[in-house]
Parts: structure tokens; C-alpha cells; sequence
């Protein structure tokens, strides 16, 4: 599913751990995290811009590139339940929740039967949640030492192109660590469509992990954030495959956020 056995076999398990943890919070990948984390990183080092749309993929790409450069085909995530309107307090807008919810249910479960049905290697509980995490933190990984050849393999053109806008304008060596999950990953979203004769699919997981970060300078100077201090952050990053060429893979395509609710 995922390439990651040739960057993850240069470090032991706990080494690669360490290092991805570290990574998404020195580099901004908490971009993928919800609102209040978002703010909270960004006072430390600057977090990494949400995932690129179509219009900003340059035109002189290949026609290939392009074709994978679609966007996020249905960015809505479910609020946290914190976040939620009540029924007997905002019944109007508890509604209208309701109604999102069950279509974002319908949609998945459709979207589910067509992806299993054609990719006879897809393992929703097991493989893919585990080899999730792996990727998440290989990016992050790969972010804070600055190695762009690995971003470009796991992330899609659009993604990469941020990341790498990003490398040119941060100051300082950064150090990332993944301090493990604070909730087990989980899909909540699955969509899919048609593009070009190629079926695409896109997934939403919900990230919930324990990370710190440090920023230093060309002394090694601590001037931003702190190592020692874990912060929780919650990331939702949107996976993309077609599914139809057997040359793809999993990639990271962006990050979005839970969708508010409005009366």
C-alpha cells in the first residue's frame, strides 16, 4: 500500500517513532489539526499551510500530474463531539447535523463497497491504520530533516509543492518527536469518483497523537518551542489512491478540518 519500508528500515521502530513526532511539530504538519491546535503550534514554530488546491497547480505540468491534481473531493468532517449542537438546545440545528451526518454515513459506506470490491488489498481496520500512522509520521519525519525526495514519494504533487514552499521559508534546525497516539487512527470519510476512465479514491483518518517540538538556532540554541513539553494535536489528513492503476499507491494529499455547524 504504502512505499515506507525503504525510509523506515534506515532506523529501528522506536527511532522512526521518535523522529515522526518530532517532525510534525517543528515543521507544520499540525496544519492538519483542528483550529484551537492550530493556533497553539503556530505561536511555537509556524505550522504548515492546509493542502494546496487545483487552481494551484502550476499549468505546466504533465497532463498525469494533473489528472491526480483534483482537490479534496468532499472535505466535510464530523464535528468533535464537544462541538456538537444539541437536540434540545439548537433542535434546528441539530437537524441539519443529522442530515450531514447521514449522508457523510451513506456516502462512506457506498464509497467502502466499490473500494473493497476492486482493491482486493485493502485491510480498513488493520493494515491501512497502522501503515496510516506510518506515513504520517514519515512525513513529518522527513519534513524537519528537510529530505524532499522522501516528501515528494508519500505526499502528491500539490502537497509536496507546500511542503517544500515551506522548507524554503523556515529559519533554524528543527526537532520533531512522536510521543504516540492518544486515540487509535480512524476513517471518517471515504469518497469516490471517476476521473479520466481512473477511479479515485479519498480518505479522511483522524490523527490524535502526542507530539513536541524545538526549534534551534545555528548555535543550537533552543528558540522555539520545547522538546521536553508534549503537546496533543489532533490532525486529519486526506489519503489518495486510484485505485484502477495498479502503479499507485497511498498518498497524503492534504489536511482538512472538522466542518462547524450552523443554524
Amino acid at each position: 500500500m504504502f512505499r515506507l519500508s525503504s525510509r523506515l528500515s534506515n532506523n529501528t521502530a522506536a527511532q522512526a517513532v521518535q523522529s515522526v513526532r518530532a517532525l510534525s511539530n517543528q515543521t507544520g504538519l499540525t496544519a492538519m489539526v483542528g483550529s484551537a491546535n492550530m493556533a497553539r503550534m503556530r505561536g511555537m514554530t509556524g505550522v504548515l499551510a492546509q493542502s494546496a488546491s487545483y487552481s494551484s497547480v502550476p499549468r505546466q505540468m504533465t497532463q498525469q500530474m494533473t489528472l491526480k491534481e483534483v482537490g479534496i473531493m468532499d472535505p466535510y468532517v464530523i464535528p468533535e463531539k464537544e462541538n456538537r449542537p444539541s437536540l434540545f438546545n439548537d433542535y434546528k440545528t441539530w437537524i441539519k447535523y443529522a442530515k450531514l451526518r447521514m449522508r457523510n454515513t451513506g456516502m462512506t459506506a457506498a464509497s467502502t463497497l466499490g473500494m473493497c470490491w476492486k482493491l482486493k488489498d485493502f485491510g480498513i481496520t488493520g493494515r491501512f491504520m497502522s501503515e496510516s500512522e506510518e506515513a504520517y509520521i514519515g512525513m513529518n519525519e522527513a519534513f524537519a530533516k528537510g529530505d524532499r525526495k522522501y516528501l515528494e514519494e508519500i505526499c502528491t504533487p500539490s502537497m509536496y509543492a507546500k511542503l517544500k514552499g515551506q522548507l524554503k521559508d523556515r529559519v533554524g534546525r528543527y526537532e520533531w518527536k512522536y510521543h504516540g497516539l492518544v486515540e487509535k487512527p480512524q476513517i471518517v470519510s471515504i469518497r469516490q469518483g471517476q476521473i479520466g476512465g481512473h477511479v479515485l479514491i479519498q480518505m479522511i483518518v483522524r490523527l490524535h497523537s502526542n507530539q513536541s517540538m524545538g526549534v534551534f538556532d545555528k548555535k543550537n540554541k533552543l528558540i522555539a518551542g520545547d522538546l521536553k513539553k508534549t503537546v496533543p494535536v489532533l490532525e486529519y489528513l486526506v489519503f489518495q489512491r486510484y485505485i484502477t492503476d495498479p502503479e499507485d499507491n497511498w498518498r497524503i494529499l492534504g489536511k482538512t478540518a472538522p466542518s462547524p455547524v450552523s443554524s
